[in-house]
């Protein structure tokens, strides 16, 4: 019986940063075998720092759990040729090398549906493939900027910013998987592979939606609105500062704009300012924020009186939409994330217990321990003399000849 959802899918890993390594560690936190393929002796060009060379990074262990790792030069004939006998026999194809790298060493889609009609090609770039910027260099925060989520970030009267998460490095890596999985079912009934293209300009508009829904709305480009709500003027909808006043000290509140919520009279009543809820000044979310910096100091006088947490509980539990700024340590400490498997801790050889960021989705019938990435060339002998197998005579060779 199956113990996982990818179990029996093999899967090429030629990508490196981040984009392509959530990909395929998604894939493989679903049961599907990720062959990791890197350079001989440095590995992928995430895996080690110029301050620490030969030690696993954070970001490396952290996008490339559940891997296999082998090592293979394919700037020599040889190591083409074992990519060719891997082709064969995998299921999955993926890079994410710069524009007209994989196509220069001469593994394009044509070449690998070819000698492998059912493979799952999968690309991803900076920018669509047959367009103006195909050939340009990108990373998360060119994305972010082409893609629209900076032009819509800070302050109204500042600079656009990059939002905090790698939306686009992250958001591509697990649509492309999300894409392969369909490919894969729909191979189930034709027989076929193809190719997948996935760009991250691309992506970033997609997470954009509301914006598009603003721009509508105010027949022009979507503004900054800071921490308000993009698509209607709504107060209070703000973050507001705890105790003690350390720099993510704070609490996120906000009334729903909806006809019939009871969030604003229920915040008045528990902030101690019971006779703002008739004011006729504050009547509707709209002439609330007009008046907005008088709400958020009633509101702040309140929240300052209390924990973010505390603030979160008393407010969560009247039913006003609330939550406390965690950071990375409140989050890395929580015990039910532990618990529920978002932080878990692995034994890295290195770098010693780490925490990493888990598979978001629980599924039912997905049973996959999360463990540590692969040390560079780790399943070499696995792969090479077992799967492939190469006589150990010749593995040494290819050793010697810095091939693997």
């Amino acid at each position: 019986m199956s113990r996982s959802v990818l179990e029996g899918v093999r899967v090429i890993d030629l990508t490196q940063f981040e984009s392509g390594t959530v990909c395929t560690e998604t894939l493989a936190w679903m049961g599907a075998e990720v062959l990791k393929v890197e350079r001989p002796k440095t590995g992928e060009a995430g895996r080690y720092s110029i301050a620490e060379p030969g030690v696993d990074t954070y970001g490396f262990i952290i996008l490339n759990a559940n891997k296999k790792s082998i090592t293979l030069n394919l700037k020599t004939e040889k190591g083409k040729e074992i990519l060719w006998k891997l082709i064969d026999k995998s299921d999955v194809f993926i890079e994410n090398m710069g524009p007209g790298s994989i196509e220069r060493l001469g593994f394009g889609y044509e070449e690998v549906s070819k000698r492998n009609p059912r493979i799952i090609y999968a690309q991803i770039k900076g920018f669509g493939m047959d367009g103006p910027y195909r050939d340009y260099p990108a990373f998360d925060p060119i994305a972010q900027a082409v893609g629209g989520s900076a032009s819509i970030t800070g302050e109204p009267d500042g600079p656009p910013m990059q939002p905090g998460p790698n939306l686009a490095d992250s958001g591509t890596g697990y649509l492309t998987a999300l894409s392969i999985v369909g490919a894969l079912y729909q191979r189930d009934r034709t027989g076929r592979g193809q190719r997948i293209e996935v760009a991250m300009q691309d992506v970033v508009i997609g997470f954009c939606r509301a914006a598009w829904e603003q721009h509508y709305l105010n027949q022009g480009a979507a503004k900054r609105v800071g921490n308000g709500m993009p698509l209607e003027p709504v107060a209070p909808a703000n973050m507001y500062p705890c105790k003690p006043g350390g720099p993510n000290d704070y609490v996120h509140i906000y009334c729903s704009r909806h006809p019939g919520s009871n969030h604003w009279r229920k915040l008045c009543e528990i902030i101690g300012h019971p006779e703002a809820a008739d004011d006729p000044r504050f009547a509707t979310p709209r002439s609330r924020y007009q008046y907005r910096e008088e709400i958020d100091a009633m509101i702040s006088n309140w929240t300052r009186q209390h924990t973010k947490f505390e603030a979160m509980k008393i407010l969560a539990e009247a039913d006003i939409p609330a939550g406390a700024v965690l950071d990375t340590e409140d989050i890395m400490n929580d015990p039910y994330l532990r618990q529920r498997g978002i932080m878990v801790e692995i034994e890295h050889p290195q770098r010693g217990k780490v925490v990493i960021p888990g598979f978001a989705p629980k599924m039912s019938d997905n049973h996959v321990e999360i463990t540590r990435p692969p040390q560079l060339g780790e399943h070499n002998e696995e792969i090479y003399l077992d799967l492939l197998n190469i006589p150990r005579d010749e593995y040494v060779k290819l050793q010697e000849e810095g091939v693997i």
